[in-house]
């Protein structure tokens, strides 16, 4: 984090209209766990991210001196800002109706006035050409969102991808350590029912995590090479009550592979 001190407040400066901007009740229809976002936007939607972001700023800095970066499925372009800072071509792509005509809006402005272009496309259904080359395609925290095979979705981005260029993913670990824990407990590592039976059809939270088994095999399917795989953990509990603090205890010294909270990796495509 010290390393990208002034870069975050930076970011942080710029980003903050834009979180003001977004109304959770305009997106929580399908998620009514947004609901509790509007306690506090900034650090729900922001500040439990941080240690993603800066973990691909040093992935994307360390391979790539400058180039084009398209971010696939971005909500909000914390990490978009912060990589058009550092002198990357920046791209962000979503179907933005889905967050209201208010956030579309002021992101569609904030996005000219830092320097990325935005491409209002659903990533499922909408071809990608008009996306053209590019060095590095990101597709952070998406695919558990999908009801279906990202098969699709992936056979695209490869094709977007320019020869030495690679794709940065990453998606939660159904598998860490403290869903495991939860399903000996008796408990389910999915999201809360109740929440999940109260949200309108269809549903847009996590439907489906991954494992680091499951991931390998997307990529072999999928015509990606693996370069870097982690399984890392990007936040604290919070509150760190005496029972997360156990856990976390508990946890640092339980011998088991793959128990971090989120699995990134770095692909290429094979030739």
């Amino acid at each position: 984090m010290k390393k990208y001190s002034s870069l975050i407040k930076d970011v942080d400066r710029l980003i903050m209209p834009l979180i003001d901007a977004i109304d959770v009740r305009d997106i929580s229809k399908h998620n009514i766990g947004y609901l509790d976002y509007g306690i506090d936007k900034y650090k729900c939607f922001i500040e439990f991210e941080k240690n993603r972001f800066i973990k691909v700023i040093d992935l994307i800095s360390d391979s790539l001196g400058q180039g084009v970066v398209c971010d696939l499925g971005c909500f909000i372009p914390y990490l978009p800002v912060a990589l058009s800072l550092l002198g990357y071509q920046v791209k962000i792509v979503d179907k933005y109706e889905l967050y209201a005509a208010n956030y579309k809006n002021h992101l569609t402005i904030f996005a000219e006035k830092n320097n990325i272009e935005l491409f209002d496309l659903d990533i499922l259904e909408d071809d990608f050409d008009i996306l053209g080359k590019n060095d590095v395609a990101l597709l952070m925290a998406v695919v558990e969102h999908l009801h279906g095979s990202p098969k699709n979705l992936f056979d695209k981005i490869r094709r977007i991808i320019t020869e030495k260029g690679f794709l940065i993913f990453e998606v939660p670990n159904i598998a860490q350590f403290t869903k495991r824990l939860k399903i000996l407990l008796g408990y389910s590592p999915l999201v809360d029912y109740q929440l999940y039976f109260n949200s309108a059809y269809p549903f847009s939270g996590h439907n489906r995590e991954m494992t680091v088994a499951e991931v390998k095999y997307l990529f072999e399917q999928t015509g990606f090479t693996i370069d870097l795989l982690d399984c890392y953990d990007h936040y604290r509990p919070s509150p760190l009550t005496l029972k997360n603090v156990l856990v976390e205890l508990i946890k640092s010294v339980t011998p088991l592979r793959h128990k971090g909270q989120a699995i990134l990796v770095k692909g290429s495509i094979k030739t």
